[in-house]
């Protein structure tokens, strides 16, 4: 994500022994394991698919499913198995795995079931359970996802059972052993509700107890400016994606409240984290041409956590350096994003520059709009 050569030799001190493969730069086993290690591209789905609400028999079966692992008359040919056949459920179409868990006149019957409960049409495929629990409460998503796999793996067992004659299909049977499931895992459901209608409909319609409902809590937050011949560099990255496209934001105000500079600059394809921590080093840098004692505020603890314990990414070890020798008295500060809203929109302005881009201000611009103000109050919602 950062090519070596484009970062700039800053100290002249002697060479030090650095590991690639952790941030800091110390060597580890688990490092050189994961370098050496062969990755597959992540899956999106695995925690939902392992949560701790999933009994782990149903994690598993789902795990095969959602990795194609089924005998399917289609897999069956593509290991040489010739037969032609027709789904063993409705006797109309070539058995696939689609076929059998979203397409087949049984299944559509029990996805019908589910989204009359929750109001949701009928899953085409494994993403569409996901984009369903969209913009729900946390209790709907876990039930939700719980329904889905559960239906998923009786759909399954029940072509096989009825594959090698063990069961004969019946809906009501289907739709009790799905309900039996849900209401054995109720104890292994804890998220919380949302106090609506919807919400306790869907609870009383499995048979589930209620949940706990976490209220929105309102807290007052507060801008404050520096002492007396301090300046305030309040720092923020942005990234579309993490990681993606990436840039960072910097506005320097005085003990006063009057602006100083705006720096917005781009990063191209980074995380978030790198980010922040670029804009404190831009931030450190510009500081070196001025004559004040800094005080760096970042709405990132964990940047603020690593600069404090020094424990940052090794390839800003050496631009670091350079800025506390000249910088004899700094400090950092953490604050909400609330608080922390110009550098926020700087930030988002550095995203759409190129990397290596930098736009420096020396008025504040007229897209910034106003500046945080230490005789407002702000509201930060959680």
């Amino acid at each position: 994500m950062i090519n070596i050569s484009d970062l700039p030799v800053v100290s002249r001190s002697g060479d030090k022994r650095i590991c690639t493969g952790t941030i800091t730069g110390h060597f580890t086993v688990a490092s050189a394991v994961e370098v050496m290690r062969h990755k597959f591209p992540p899956l999106h789905w695995t925690k939902k698919v392992w949560h701790k609400s999933i009994h782990p028999s149903i994690s598993s079966n789902i795990w095969k499913l959602g990795r194609n692992i089924c005998a399917t008359d289609d897999n069956m040919k593509k290991r040489k198995f010739h037969r032609v056949s027709r789904c063993i459920l409705c006797r109309r179409r070539e058995e696939t795995k689609d076929h059998m868990l979203w397409y087949c006149n049984y299944s559509e019957i029990i996805w019908s079931w589910l989204g009359g409960i929750f109001n949701f049409k009928n899953p085409r495929s494994f993403e569409d359970i996901f984009q369903l629990e969209k913009n729900k409460s946390p209790a709907i998503k876990e039930i939700w996802l719980l329904c889905a796999f559960v239906s998923m793996k009786e759909l399954w067992f029940l072509r096989d059972d009825w594959t090698y004659g063990k069961e004969e299909v019946n809906i009501n049977a289907t739709k009790k052993r799905i309900m039996k499931i849900i209401s054995d895992c109720d104890i292994r459901m804890k998220a919380h509700m949302w106090n609506s209608q919807y919400d306790l409909q869907v609870l009383k319609s499995f048979g589930l107890k209620t949940r706990r409902v976490e209220s929105l809590i309102i807290k007052e937050v507060y801008f404050q400016l520096p002492s007396q011949g301090k300046l305030l560099l309040c720092c923020d990255g942005a990234s579309r994606g993490n990681p993606g496209m990436t840039g960072y934001g910097i506005v320097g105000r005085t003990h006063t409240g009057e602006f100083v500079v705006a720096i917005s600059g781009g990063l191209g394809i980074s995380t978030n984290f790198y980010a922040e921590v670029f804009s404190i080093l831009i931030a450190g840098e510009w500081e070196i041409q001025n004559e004040f004692q800094e005080l760096f505020r970042t709405d990132s603890r964990a940047v603020k956590n690593a600069f404090q314990s020094g424990k940052f990414p090794w390839f800003t070890i050496t631009r670091w350096e350079k800025i506390c020798v000249v910088v004899l008295s700094w400090s950092f500060t953490h604050s909400y994003r609330e608080v922390n809203f110009s550098a926020d929109n700087m930030a988002k302005k550095g995203v759409a520059l190129g990397r290596g881009e930098k736009r420096v201000y020396d008025s504040k611009p007229s897209f910034l709009g106003c500046l945080e103000s230490p005789d407002q109050v702000y509201f930060k919602f959680c």
